[in-house]
């Protein structure tokens, strides 16, 4: 019997003791998340190294999920570097400890594309004809933080930089095709630079086709000759670098262009002459329109006038500024019925029809320059922009 109660004794000893060491070690036991510090970025240019850094208080597994990627350490600080997916991504990130506590964390990414560049403008030209170019920037996705911000495109005519006109999805420039005997391939670029340093190029060749080669002599008497002087080219050099000195950078024109008279073309656009027999060739910078004197001239366009008045050579001069690199030009005026400075409307009366300066008869000579190149008068007639 006595032996009974000390075996039950023993037994009710150990069990005790079985139960505080299971006390103890539930006690002792880590239920305690590791904690875990980031350092990400969540929005990069796509396919550019994305980087993770995690660093915890302990020793542990980090996982990373991201896309179809997977990637697993044990350290308590590391570096995940994986490249961006293109668009919006969510990672998640895990911490487990050895006693299998875990911390866990999401992210969003975003992988904002390459945006696209499209060029558009004529793949034939004949020599002379105006050039419009335009631009237009096109993004993938429609959430803000997918879209790249991008600076102003940039463009280049045959390796030479030319002003391009900011638009709401990109820009547009005008240029002119030169004048030309001979077949040309003119090459147009476009690029565009986003936040991320990436660039994106478009271009385009455009085939000019070249003048006439006829050359035409001009019966011009003595008389009228003399009025070309080295005194009245000075003259009339210095009022044209005026005129193209201030000139405004943005389009002044609104609309289609209109001609200046109704009147007879005597001498296109582009002809081939000589003013003296054995001279040299040269080519006809505008459209003649022969019309009775006093007949009104009116502004093809919007603009503000830059030159106005009397000069040896080209007559009654008037050049109006419409802004964006284009100029209207009217020669050989009898009056000039408007000053340096006005704005003018399209259609309005700035002069008469006369026969003035190296002129042998009434008639109004007609110019379109594109940043001094000249260009077809008659291209423009009913249109806003090439």
């Amino acid at each position: 019997m006595r032996h009974r109660r000390r075996l039950l004794l023993t037994l009710l000893l150990v069990a005790g003791a079985v139960l505080a060491g299971l006390a103890i070690s539930a006690a002792l036991r880590d239920t305690t998340a590791p904690q875990v510090y980031v350092e990400t970025t969540g929005r990069l240019a796509a396919d550019a190294p994305w980087e993770l850094f995690a660093s915890a208080d302990e020793p542990v597994t980090f996982r990373l999920a991201y896309g179809d990627v997977t990637l697993e350490e044990i350290a308590q600080d590391t570096t995940f570097v994986v490249p961006a997916a293109e668009g919006k991504v969510v990672a998640s990130l895990s911490a487990t400890d050895g006693a299998g506590n875990v911390t866990e964390h999401e992210f969003v990414v975003f992988g904002v594309p390459r945006p696209h560049l499209e060029l558009s403008a004529a793949e034939r030209l004949r020599s002379g004809d105006p050039l419009g170019v335009r631009m237009r920037v096109v993004q993938a996705g429609d959430e803000p933080e997918l879209l790249a911000q991008v600076g102003g495109v940039t463009l280049t005519l045959d390796g030479d930089a030319v002003p391009t006109l900011a638009t709401a999805d990109g820009g547009k420039a005008l240029l002119a095709a030169p004048l030309a005997v001979e077949p040309r391939t003119l090459r147009v670029e476009a690029t565009v630079t986003d936040e991320f340093g990436r660039t994106t190029t478009s271009g385009v060749d455009v085939v000019v086709d070249p003048l006439p080669v006829t050359v035409e002599q001009l019966a011009i008497d003595a008389a009228t000759l003399a009025v070309i002087t080295p005194e009245g080219r000075e003259l009339e050099a210095r009022a044209w670098a005026s005129a193209w000195a201030d000139v405004a950078p943005d389009p002044r024109w609104w609309g289609t262009f209109v001609a200046p008279i109704e009147g007879v073309a005597t001498s296109g656009f582009g002809d081939a002459r000589r003013y003296a027999p054995g001279g040299p060739v040269s080519f006809h910078n505008g459209l003649d329109l022969a019309a009775p004197t006093g007949t009104p001239v009116h502004a093809t366009n919007v603009g503000r006038v830059v030159v106005a008045g009397a000069y040896p050579i080209k007559g009654g001069w008037v050049a109006i500024d419409h802004g964006g690199g284009l100029m209207s030009m009217y020669f050989h005026m009898s009056q000039v019925l408007v000053e340096v400075g006005d704005e003018v409307a399209r259609g309005a009366v700035i002069g008469e029809v006369g026969s003035t300066g190296l002129s042998t008869g009434p008639h109004l000579h007609w110019e379109m320059r594109v940043r001094e190149l000249p260009t077809s008068p008659t291209a423009w007639v009913d249109l806003t922009f090439p």
